[in-house]
């Protein structure tokens, strides 16, 4: 079996390869072929243990990710998991993969593939709220689908954002790099706002009357009592896409519009079908794509990650 750290994850895969590999999720998703049941949710007071198996024709795998909002207080990952990769055919154990690395980096790729499908071609400003591991991901996979000649990331506690900021400057090359505190005046200066919270209430708060021509990715709550968008943008946008329809049990972002009858049930749009219909995108002044990730990506991803690790010599060789 291989072990692949995350400097091996790093080493292993490129940010437009990811984005094929969701691609190609999203593609086999509703095959026979496919066997994803919904990720069970284990919760122990505010901690979470997400279990996340799936199945395709090539490989199978579980991952395991535990969520510990309280870690931040200790300066330690909010997200901890490990994912372990089979071989279809034989059931043989083929990897164990950093967890932490590849949720990260898948969805980043995630939501970068939302933005390339979504967002019109001349965005210019990438928004991001939240400075989390999350959000340094989404900026670095993201920023490749558009021209973006700025990046502004917030967060309530501004020093967070700045360290982010620093971070990326180091990694990003001719874009300017803002850090704030003040949600509002991000969405108001962004094309593409990006999400990155595990919030109980909306991260911003605005009179979405007067906001057109945007793009929300949401990709950080992740239980039916968390939400990051406020309930008035919805009046302003027809459809909302998601990557799984198990959203609409599982987030909030979903599942309190939709109780409130803010959103229909035929209105929640698959996004897998935005890929696969070949049909024109509907133009809409506010676009929302709403993810609650689903085992799918970490198979497809993990296989690229074990597929490029072993042709790279990357990873270590144990037996257990």
């Amino acid at each position: 079996m291989l072990v692949i750290s995350e400097q091996d994850i790093i080493k292993a895969v490129e940010p437009i390869e990811l984005v094929s590999a969701i691609e190609k999720a999203y593609i086999i998703q509703d095959k026979a072929s496919t066997n994803i049941p919904n990720r069970m949710h284990i919760d122990n007071d505010e901690n979470t243990l997400l279990v996340m198996p799936g199945f395709i024709d090539s490989v199978f795998g579980t991952k395991l990710v535990s969520l510990f909002p309280k870690n931040t207080q200790e300066n330690k990952p909010v997200l901890n998991g490990v994912m372990v990769l089979n071989d279809a055919r034989t059931g043989e154990a083929l990897a164990m993969i950093n967890g932490n690395k590849l949720t990260a980096m898948r969805t980043g790729a995630v939501g970068a593939t939302a933005v390339k499908y979504l967002a019109p071609f001349g965005a210019q400003t990438l928004g991001i709220i939240g400075a989390g591991v999350q959000a340094y991901h989404q900026a670095l996979i993201v920023i490749e689908q558009r021209p973006f000649r700025k990046l502004i990331i917030c967060d309530k506690n501004l020093s967070k954002a700045e360290v982010v900021k620093d971070d990326l400057e180091t990694r990003l090359e001719n874009i300017e790099i803002i850090a704030t505190d003040d949600s509002n005046q991000l969405v108001i200066d962004s094309d593409v706002i990006v999400t990155a919270t595990s919030s109980s209430k909306p991260v911003f708060d605005l009179d979405m009357e007067k906001i057109e021509n945007k793009v929300f990715i949401g990709i950080g709550s992740y239980k039916p009592d968390m939400q990051e968008l406020p309930l008035s943008i919805y009046k302003k946008t027809e459809k909302v896409y998601v990557d799984t329809l198990h959203a609409k049990e599982e987030c909030g972002d979903i599942k309190i519009p939709l109780n409130k009858g803010l959103i229909k049930t035929e209105n929640i749009i698959p996004f897998s079908t935005v890929l696969t219909s070949g049909e024109l995108l509907e133009e809409s002044s506010i676009k929302i794509f709403k993810s609650a990730g689903m085992s799918l990506f970490d198979l497809t991803v993990a296989e690229l990650i074990y597929n490029n690790a072993k042709e790279k010599g990357l990873g270590q060789e144990v037996s257990i």
